[in-house]
């Protein structure tokens, strides 16, 4: 995977199943305002994961809205 090209999913795997160490790593290499936007934007994370980071990351609620949105069948 390329750290720039793919870093919207490799960020979210690792909000979604990441151990705390990857987190760490992943704070080192990539600045928080990428880490938040993928927080507001993802529909690939669960709802308990966007809104976990989203209170880590001070992010208002009313900011997170692609994975809080009904899914689309």
């Amino acid at each position: 995977m390329d750290k720039e090209k793919d870093k919207f999913f490799i960020i979210s795997r690792i909000l979604e199943y990441g151990t705390m160490e990857d987190v760490v790593s992943l704070l080192s290499e990539y600045d928080s305002e990428e880490i938040v936007e993928v927080v507001k934007r993802s529909r690939i994370i669960g709802r308990a994961t966007a809104n976990f980071w989203g209170l880590v990351l001070n992010i208002p609620r009313s900011e997170i809205t692609r994975c809080l949105e009904p899914e689309d069948f």
